[in-house]
Formats: structure tokens, sequence, C-alpha cells
């Protein structure tokens, strides 16, 4: 279970890694918000469940329970709110993956 744990932890570090290396490589923030978003959300879900296995299951550790489901269901939210927000503002998409016409 201990060796379990550990996985699960550095796989949440690693899922976190790579979404903060998405953030700064794409062109525009609809993209970063698709690399970072689903990556973060997985990466702290997965990164606490193994805080919540190397620790035990006891009452006291409910606590991390409640946050695996805030995150779960706060992830997308705040994604949602931030496209939206930039929607709103009338923030274009970066078209630089966009073939030309003349091609």
């Amino acid at each position: 279970m201990n060796v379990f744990s550990l996985i699960l932890i550095y796989l949440g570090l690693v899922l976190m890694l790579v979404g903060s290396f998405g953030i700064a490589r794409m062109p525009d923030i609809y993209s970063r918000l698709q690399s970072s978003g689903v990556s973060d959300t997985v990466g702290v879900i997965v990164m606490l469940t193994g805080f919540l296995l190397r620790n035990g299951f006891r009452f006291s550790d409910s606590f991390l329970g409640l946050l695996i489901i805030f995150f779960f269901v706060t992830g997308p939210i705040v994604g949602h709110s931030i496209a939206k927000s930039a929607f709103l503002s009338k923030v274009e998409p970066s078209h630089s993956g966009e073939r030309d016409e003349d091609e």
C-alpha cells in the first residue's frame, strides 16, 4: 500500500508538471485552459488519493476525501468560467495551426 500511494503521489506531480509545460507552450488562453485544466484537476485528485492511501482511512483523514470531491466539482467550473470570461471579453483564439486556403 505504501508503494502504491507513492506511485499515485508521483503520478499526480508528473501530471501537474505536464500541465505547466502546456501553459508555457500553448499560444492562446483557450489552448492553455485545455492543457492545464484537465492535467491539474486530475493531478491534484490523483495526488490527494495517494495521500489518503498513505495516511489510511481514519476519520480525521476524511478532509482529504472532501478535498477530492471539491476539486472534482470545482475544476471544470473554474475552467469554464475562465473560458466564458475570455469569450465575453472578445479574446480571439490563435489560428497558427490552420492552413492557408492557397496551399
